[in-house]
C-alpha cells in the first residue's frame, strides 16, 4: 500500500518515520521493527526480508510505500527545476512526454527501488507506452542500475536484477504534489491511503 499525509510541523524525516510506523501497524500489527540502512542509505528491515518499504518527504507531505515486493517512491511539492538540472537528467524527448517534476519523481522512485544515488539517473531514459510508463526500449539491459543487488546487510542478499523483469511505475497527484512509485511487481498498482 501507499500511504501519504501532510507533514505538519515535524521535520520531514521524523514525519515520514511516524507514517511508516502507522502504516506498519495497520498492515502487520504491532511496533515498527528495527531499521538499518544500506551502504547507499536505503532503509530496510534487517530481520524481515519479505517486507519492503520506501520513504519520501516534500516540503508539505510525506509518503511511504510498504510492500511484499521491492519498492521505491518519491514525492515532490510544486517547484521549478533549473534548466541545468533538466539538461543533466533528461532528454528533449522525455520532456515532451512528461512534465519536469513528474519525470523527476519517476526517476527518483526508480533509483530508490535499487537503493542507489540520484546521480544514477543521468543515463536512465523513461517513456510512455500507451498508459504505461516504461524504461525506454534499448535501455533496459544496459541501464545504470542494472545488476544492482539490494544488500540488506544479511548474508543472504536480495538481488534486484533489472534484467529479470522491468520495473512498474505509477504516479499519484496528491493535493498540489506529485508522487511516483516504482516496483518490480507486475501487479503493483496500489491505491493511495491518505491519512
Amino acid at each position: 500500500m501507499i500511504y501519504c499525509t501532510q507533514r505538519g510541523k515535524k521535520s520531514g524525516s521524523s514525519a515520514v518515520y511516524d507514517l511508516l510506523a502507522h502504516a506498519y501497524d495497520l498492515e502487520h500489527g504491532g511496533k515498527l521493527p528495527e531499521i538499518k540502512k544500506s551502504i547507499h542509505g536505503k532503509p530496510y528491515f534487517p530481520y524481515l526480508s519479505d517486507i519492503h518499504f520506501s520513504l519520501s518527504h516534500s516540503a508539505t507531505h510525506v509518503l511511504c510505500a510498504l510492500s511484499e515486493n521491492p519498492v521505491g517512491c518519491d514525492i515532490e511539492s510544486p517547484r521549478i527545476i533549473s534548466r541545468r538540472v533538466l539538461t543533466y537528467f533528461s532528454t528533449p524527448a522525455e520532456l515532451e512526454m512528461f512534465a519536469p517534476l513528474e519525470l523527476w519523481v519517476l526517476k527518483e522512485s526508480y533509483v530508490k527501488l535499487y537503493g542507489r544515488t540520484i546521480a544514477s539517473i543521468r543515463d536512465l531514459r523513461i517513456s510512455r507506452n500507451g498508459d504505461d510508463i516504461v524504461i525506454s526500449e534499448g535501455q533496459f539491459s544496459g541501464d545504470p542500475c542494472a545488476d544492482v543487488s539490494f544488500t540488506t546487510g544479511n548474508k543472504e542478499d536480495h538481488p534486484l536484477s533489472s534484467e529479470d523483469r522491468p520495473p512498474v511505475f505509477k504516479t499519484y497527484a496528491i493535493d498540489a504534489c506529485i508522487a511516483a512509485v516504482c516496483s518490480l511487481s507486475d501487479d503493483y498498482h496500489s491505491p493511495l491511503v491518505y491519512i
